[in-house]
């Protein structure tokens, strides 16, 4: 089953999070289930907005997170797999140090409405 085909991935105009929950320079994974469906998501917030993606590294296929649910941000503007490293750009979710350089993660639309 694809991303877009997971039951458990939120649909457009969908509530996934109030914007403080995330902390500026910051990033949170929420994850959501329907059934056995399961599907998560980062959540990333910089300065020049709230940014979404599939919380898969495109290297690995495991989560981004740490065990413990944290998310390693670098420099206030890197997202590092717990994995093996790789550094992803916290607003492009491009790769650009580690292994995977040069992919990057896959992107979920969201809008910030009323904070």
């Amino acid at each position: 089953m694809s991303a877009e085909d997971n039951p458990a991935r939120p649909g457009p105009g969908a509530f996934v999070c109030a914007l403080d929950q995330i902390r500026p320079h910051g990033a949170i994974v929420l994850d959501f289930s329907v059934g056995d469906a399961r599907f998560s998501m980062l959540v990333t917030r910089t300065p020049s907005g709230v940014n979404a993606f599939e919380n898969v590294c495109p290297h690995a296929r495991s989560p981004l997170e740490r065990p413990d649910g944290r998310v390693v941000v670098q420099h206030r503007r890197f997202i590092v797999c717990s994995a093996h490293g790789a550094s992803f750009q916290m607003d492009t979710g491009r790769c650009v140090a580690g292994p995977g350089l040069g992919t990057a993660l896959n992107r979920i639309a969201v809008t910030v409405e009323r904070g």
